[in-house]
Parts: structure tokens; C-alpha cells; sequence
């Protein structure tokens, strides 16, 4: 099995790395922003394509927050 999911919960609720999901759903979260940020370079004035540059600028930094903070440990998927 190439799943990265361990039952290690003794309620046997599946567990992922914690890393592992935020990493993924950082480097998601980066290839939208790098390409929002490329429309916003050819049209600076957009203010919409800005405040979501900036939101996801948000998501990506609470993501590396959660790495930092769980490193290593296990959680509980819900």
C-alpha cells in the first residue's frame, strides 16, 4: 500500500502525516497564487485579482504555521 494513511488511532479513525497534508496543500495553495500573480503583473490595477493573491498569501502562511507547529505528529483525519 503506497498510502501514506497508518492506523495508529485506537479508535481506528485513519491518520495522515500532518506534514505531508500541509505541504500538499501549501504547494497547491503556491502554483494558484504564482498564477493569479502573473495575471496581476499584466493588470496591476485589478484589485479583485490582488485581494486574492492576498487571501491565498493568508491560507499559505497559516499552512506553514501548521507545519511548524505539528512537525512530525499524527492526526486524526476527519
Amino acid at each position: 500500500m503506497t498510502d501514506k494513511r497508518a492506523q495508529t488511532d485506537p479508535m481506528d479513525h485513519d491518520t495522515l502525516t500532518t506534514t505531508d497534508v500541509w505541504k500538499k496543500k501549501r504547494d497547491d495553495l503556491k502554483t494558484k497564487r504564482n498564477s493569479l500573480f502573473e495575471k496581476y503583473s499584466k493588470h496591476p490595477h485589478d484589485v479583485h485579482l490582488a485581494v486574492e493573491i492576498k487571501t491565498i498569501d493568508d491560507e499559505i502562511a497559516e499552512c506553514t504555521q501548521k507545519m511548524d507547529r505539528k512537525g512530525g505528529q499524527l492526526i486524526s483525519k476527519k
